[in-house]
């Protein structure tokens, strides 16, 4: 038998579900709709949509002081790229702006502004991660054919990482594991991050060199193709290699200036495919 008192509470919990429908349906059509009017200016509109679908259409970051989330470490990945071989131009800068979140945050905005935010910030993560695991001029995975699906899904590690305790260490995990990779990838961090901080004078010459390998270990770890390096790092020592194929110019150019370069003279880039070494 039901007391009267339970009766009560599956009365108000009811009517509690009832009334928090309608808020949850508003809020689930709003962000389906901020990411439809926003879809010409994300990198991966398709594996955007699946994150908020698999989320439940909630937001991911934009939540009050009081209730925890990742978005300031998210943030200070994307204040760190360069450490990766990246550059902060990829990553939505103008959009995602500090004291946008803290108004964002402390404040009470309109629900659209605080999905348009949330979405950008989750294209610019995954983009981030796609350009971790495949590199981002993969001759193979491009952009579309990535954001269609594929075997590695950013949205699902994201989610992933946005439920653990452990945020940018899931992040960190989607690169390649190879030691030629960690070697430069270690030595990257060491010159961007550390060095720089003290007032060293990193030569961004060897700062792209290294950049550019990385982005063609990313390729061979995702291909199983081999490709030709210009450089490694052996027990803290760069060693640089003679750049054969002549590759070393147009690839900069393409991973520093891609926004500046022409359709066809990225087409004509990423179809150079990976020479063996």
């Amino acid at each position: 038998m039901i007391s009267s008192n339970q009766r009560t509470i599956m009365f108000r919990l009811s009517l509690f579900i009832i009334l928090l429908a309608p808020f949850q349906l508003s809020a689930q059509n709003t962000i389906a709709a901020v990411i439809k009017n926003n879809r010409k200016s994300l990198y991966y509109p398709q594996s955007v949509a699946r994150f908020y679908r698999q989320n439940g259409y909630k937001l991911a970051w934009i939540a009050q002081d009081t209730i925890k989330t990742h978005v300031w470490e998210a943030m200070m990945l994307l204040d760190c790229v360069e450490q990766y071989g990246l550059i902060q131009a990829d990553y939505h800068p103008k959009q995602l702006q500090y004291d946008t979140l803290h108004c964002l945050i402390e404040q009470q905005r309109p629900y659209e502004e605080k999905a348009t935010y949330d979405i950008m910030l989750t294209d610019a993560i995954i983009r981030f991660m796609n350009n971790l695991h495949y590199g981002k001029l993969n001759p193979v995975y491009t952009r579309l054919k990535i954001d269609k699906g594929s075997l590695f899904k950013a949205e699902k590690e994201l989610l992933n990482a946005i439920n653990s305790k452990d945020f940018s260490t899931i992040i960190d995990n989607v690169q390649p594991k190879s030691k030629q990779y960690s070697n430069i990838q270690n030595h990257m961090h060491l010159l961007v991050g550390l060095r720089s901080g003290d007032c060293y004078i990193i030569p961004e010459t060897l700062i792209r060199k290294m950049a550019i390998n990385m982005e063609r270990l990313r390729w061979r770890n995702t291909t199983g193709k081999q490709v030709h390096l210009t450089l490694e790092v052996r027990r803290g020592l760069v060693i640089n290699f003679k750049d054969t194929y002549k590759y070393d110019v147009a690839l900069e150019e393409a991973l520093y200036n891609e926004n500046q370069l022409s359709k066809s003279t990225l087409k004509t880039i990423r179809s150079l495919r990976i020479p063996l070494e």
